[in-house]
Parts: structure tokens; C-alpha cells; sequence
């Protein structure tokens, strides 16, 4: 009777055994998933030196830089890379230029944006990506005297397009058209 006995725990275990076995076999594939989409959540931070870098390679920082040498500067990290905010304003006017640079490290990605807020005709513009280098180059956004809608057919004495102001406050602006002429409908006539 004891040998039967020992035989029945021995074989009890056994079965336990084997059922543990199954079971971790069985929720193996899931826990090597999960560790696996830990894994890829775990970054290394990058450092602020390295990031900054990446920064100033971008075409749009360099423009900024050189045309607003006098800027405000805002750097955030995160786990996830970082924000560069360069920021200019006229203070006269309160218009103000900014530029956000924002850096992914997950898909090493730099995304570029520019916005331009203009006080006097409560206009505010948005360019992002490939184009914001050349709106930083382009733009003058500073001025006071807002965007420009598209350019009249006048010129000034240096020969250079002299643009229409756009906006609600267009009767504001008393734009030139010359002696003996009228604006009518963003055109000179002549009297």
C-alpha cells in the first residue's frame, strides 16, 4: 500500500507538471510579443547636443538664423526627441515669426513648421515641411503691412513690384496709384 501510494504522488506530480509545462508553452508566444513591444518602446534619449545638431543641419533653422539673428530661443526634451521653437517679433507692431522644429527619434523624422501672425490685418499663416525654408526667405512678415495678396502692376522708383495690400482693413491703406488715377477693385484707372 505505501508503494501505492508513492507511485500516486509521483504520478500526480508528473501530471502537474506536465500541465504547468503545457501552460507555459501555450503563453510563451504572448509573453515574447510583450516583451518585444516593450522593447521597441524603450529609446535611448538623445542627448541635447545631438539633437541640436539635427537642428541646425535643417534648411529652415539656417534661414532663420541668418535673416533674424536676434531671436528667442525655446528647447524642449522629451523621451521621444525634442522641440526647437525660434521665435521673432516686432515689437512696434506685435507681429511674429515663429519656427518650430520638432524631432521624432522613433522614426527619425524632423518636422518643420512656420507661422506668421500679423496684428494689423489679423491674418495668421501656416507653412509646414518643404516649403518653410523658402517662406522664411521670402516673407516678410515683420513689416506691419501684412501679406501680400498678389502684386499690383505698379512700380517703384527702383523698378521692383509694388504689392496690394490684402485684408479687412484694405481701406486703411491708401495705396498710390499715381496722379489723375482711382483704385477700383485692386486696379488704377486712369481718370
Amino acid at each position: 500500500m505505501e508503494r501505492l501510494t508513492k507511485i500516486a504522488t509521483v504520478l500526480g506530480m508528473a501530471i502537474a507538471l506536465s500541465v504547468f509545462i503545457l501552460f507555459v508553452i501555450s503563453i510563451m508566444p504572448h509573453i515574447a510579443d510583450q516583451i518585444n513591444n516593450r522593447w521597441d518602446e524603450v529609446t535611448i534619449p538623445i542627448s541635447e547636443e545631438e539633437l541640436m545638431k539635427k537642428f541646425h543641419e535643417a534648411e529652415s533653422y539656417q534661414a532663420f538664423v541668418k535673416k533674424y539673428p536676434d531671436h528667442g530661443r525655446y528647447l524642449d526634451l522629451d523621451g521621444n526627441g525634442g522641440r526647437l521653437e525660434l521665435q521673432v517679433m516686432n515689437f512696434e507692431t506685435f507681429d511674429t515669426l515663429r519656427l518650430e522644429l520638432r524631432y521624432y527619434q522613433n522614426d527619425s523624422q524632423l518636422r518643420e513648421e512656420v507661422s506668421c501672425q500679423n496684428q494689423l490685418l489679423d491674418q495668421y499663416q501656416q507653412i509646414r515641411g518643404s516649403l518653410s525654408s523658402q517662406f522664411i526667405k521670402n516673407v516678410d512678415c515683420l513689416s506691419g503691412k501684412g501679406l501680400i495678396a498678389a502684386p499690383s502692376l505698379l512700380t517703384d522708383e527702383n523698378g521692383n513690384l509694388v504689392p496690394e495690400p490684402s485684408g479687412p482693413y484694405i481701406d486703411a491703406y491708401a495705396p498710390a496709384c499715381g496722379e489723375g488715377t482711382t483704385l477700383h477693385e485692386g486696379i488704377c484707372i486712369v481718370d
